[in-house]
């Protein structure tokens, strides 16, 4: 019975609704009839707020073919055309109405509104810059037309746009906008200043987090590369540098507050560089390896790893990623040189040698593979393979001598040396007497090339180096002897 009442009102109810509608119909037709076209509009207004909008198009024709002259009309019958989704006609008329109140803003909103939902974009910004014009603080309208150009990637115009919007109203999405546009143009002292303002209104906003880390790392990177190409005048303590740091520190510090699903690979890796450029090697780690834990294609990490392990003496740690990088690339010679540094570090020189022989066949000339690789022959005793790269170390060396000088010193000595215990003795004088342009007082050599001229029975070459070890070493047994059997003591 109760549910019988309810359908019987509401049947009620709408027949009365029906029956409200037509008289204001009615009641419009009577006012077009005795031409009181205003009182027609106002009603007319009413019908197309509240009913379809087909009865008061039919409404505003009839005032139409009247020839009325009134904005409402062509208003109207766009607002009814833009209900009916007939776009083209909406447009048209409101454009009627805007010839004759050029400086009717919100008529201006209805096109470019319409505008928008016809994807007709450009049209749609230059209506919102005319509202501009007219109303110079309508947030409205920035923010609209900013939202057009944001969507479209057109950063740096957006960017311009929400900057005036945020001076009227400072909304999260603004801040977030205006930063993300800045950081697209590489506007980063902008980016900058506008998330750390957003932040202190939003603090919690982790758009706004990102977008500081992402600007201040951006300005140490920018502050340290002016700085190494001389800018800050070569001085580690200078303000650039210090600056620099500065952006670094703050860059870590909001890196830290964002959570790590809302990290993207190249926000890890930031982050590790920041740390990085802190001296905060542990830290920079725990960052990389979450890029590499998240995109295991990132093998250039891998040596960041590899080397700042490598900085910390933390060379089983740097092998292992050296090792990494060449699984992923077997091809890139420097992760095999580096493992052959670390492994020789730690006394590994059967590792060592393995890895600097791999480095050496992708590349031949590279001078601290050939170098090193002989140290390894050295500390395994296998001296014929250390003579033929010292050999190599002096030919690669050749018109860079200034360059590698501990290099060479020590490949002259070990040629040197090596034939004087082999008694070729010819051989070994001229390494000998070039160790002697890097180390002129060294007693050991002086000695051994006198010996050599004895050997040689070149006894004046051996008295005169006989005497020049005396001078060196006054208490030289081996001198002493020498001159002695030459008697010339």
């Amino acid at each position: 019975m109760k549910r019988t009442a309810l359908i019987l009102f509401g049947i009620y109810f709408a027949m009365l609704f029906n029956v409200n509608a037509q008289s204001k119909v009615g009641d419009a037709e009577k006012a077009i009839k005795d031409k009181d076209y205003s009182k027609a509009l106002t009603i007319t207004k009413e019908v197309l707020d509240n009913e379809p909008p087909t009865e008061a198009l039919k409404l505003l024709i009839q005032l139409r073919e009247k020839n009325l002259v009134d904005k409402r009309l062509y208003e109207y019958l766009g607002d009814a055309y833009a209900k009916m989704n007939v776009a083209e006609l909406a447009l048209s008329n409101y454009a009627q109405a805007e010839t004759m109140d050029s400086l009717d803003v919100p008529l201006k909103f209805k096109s470019a509104e319409l505008l928008v939902k016809q994807k007709r974009y450009t049209e749609a910004v230059n209506k919102y810059l005319k509202i501009i014009a007219l109303d110079p603080k309508n947030a409205k309208a920035y923010v609209d037309a900013a939202s057009i150009l944001y969507q479209a990637k057109m950063f740096a115009d957006a960017a311009v746009l929400y900057e005036k919007y945020i001076a009227i109203d400072q909304t999260k999405e603004a801040y977030e906008r205006l930063t993300k546009a800045f950081l697209e143009t590489t506007n980063y002292e902008k980016a900058h200043t506008y998330a750390l303002e957003g932040l202190k209104k939003y603090p919690d906003d982790v758009k706004l987090k990102k977008d500081a880390a992402i600007s201040s790392y951006a300005l140490g990177v920018i502050l340290t590369r002016n700085h190494s190409n001389g800018n800050g005048g070569g001085k580690p303590d200078s303000l650039e540098t210090k600056k620099a740091q500065e952006y670094f520190k703050e860059s870590t510090k909001h890196y830290a507050e964002i959570p790590d699903s809302q990290m993207t690979v190249s926000d890890l890796k930031n982050a590790g560089y920041a740390y990085q450029n802190l001296l905060a090697d542990s830290l920079a780690i725990k960052y990389f390896e979450k890029v590499v834990k998240k995109d295991s294609t990132q093998s250039g990490l891998f040596m960041e790893m590899a080397n700042t392990y490598f900085r910390n003496k933390q060379n089983a740690l740097a092998i292992k990623y050296y090792k990494a990088k060449t699984q992923v690339d077997s091809t890139y010679e420097p992760a095999y040189r580096y493992m052959g540094f670390a492994a020789f570090q730690d006394g590994q020189y059967d590792e060592a040698r393995r890895a600097f022989l791999k480095a050496k066949k992708l590349v031949d000339t590279t001078f601290a593979t050939t170098y090193w690789l002989a140290q390894v022959y050295t500390k395994l005793d296998s001296t014929e393979q250390a003579s033929e790269l010292f050999n190599n170390v002096l030919r690669l060396a050749d018109g860079k001598e200034k360059q590698y000088k501990d290099e060479v010193f020590v490949a002259n000595f070990f040629l040197g040396r090596r034939a004087f215990d082999r008694q070729n003795y010819n051989a070994a004088i001229p390494y000998l007497k070039r160790v002697l342009q890097y180390k002129p007082n060294d007693v050991g050599t002086t000695e051994m090339i006198a010996v050599s001229y004895h050997q040689l029975q070149n006894f004046d070459e051996a008295i005169k180096w006989y005497r020049q070890v005396l001078k060196l070493n006054p208490k030289s047994e081996i001198a002493k002897k020498g001159l002695r059997r030459l008697s010339a003591d």
